[in-house]
């Protein structure tokens, strides 16, 4: 495992102007829940690197808890992030910004979704007819199809 918090906390403070502490507090919290979670820490840091904001990184990172408590036997959700990142126009900052939206929308409304799910969703969001228009960040597209669609699940 190399992961190593004090180097990205020191990074991600010069590069977000968010402080070093909460840095270190939420990658430091991402190591210490996801030991036991089967996840690729190469993959974390990936993640890591591309989060805008600590909070944002926790959110993700809470999510990945989940479904891997959740889904103990299942695929790595890290890959399927990647995945799905490497199939869209939009970067690996563009889906977590996106995921994070995504959550607290559910949040606002007393709902709850595995993240398997979120992540098709925000698929279908990449498929949409607004997207291949093209001039929208992929967190207007999600709100744009929260709009007009909604979200049953």
């Amino acid at each position: 495992m190399n992961f190593d918090v004090r180097d990205l906390a020191a990074l991600k403070h010069l590069e977000t102007g968010h402080t070093e502490i909460e840095w270190t507090k939420a990658l430091e919290s991402a190591r210490q829940s996801l030991k036991f979670i089967d996840i690729d820490f190469q993959s974390l840091e990936l993640i890591a690197l591309a989060s805008r904001a600590p909070s944002k990184f926790t959110t993700l990172t809470r999510l990945i808890y989940q479904y891997g408590k959740s889904h103990p036997h299942g695929d790595q959700i890290s890959d399927l992030i990647l995945e799905y990142t490497n199939n869209s126009p939009f970067s690996l900052s563009d889906w977590i910004d996106t995921i994070d939206t995504f959550y607290h929308w559910l949040v606002e409304r007393d709902r709850k979704i595995d993240f398997l799910p979120m992540l098709k969703y925000l698929d279908c969001c990449i498929a949409s007819p607004d997207a291949r228009e093209g001039g929208q960040t992929f967190t207007q597209l999600l709100e744009d199809m929260l709009k007009v669609a909604g979200y049953e699940g």
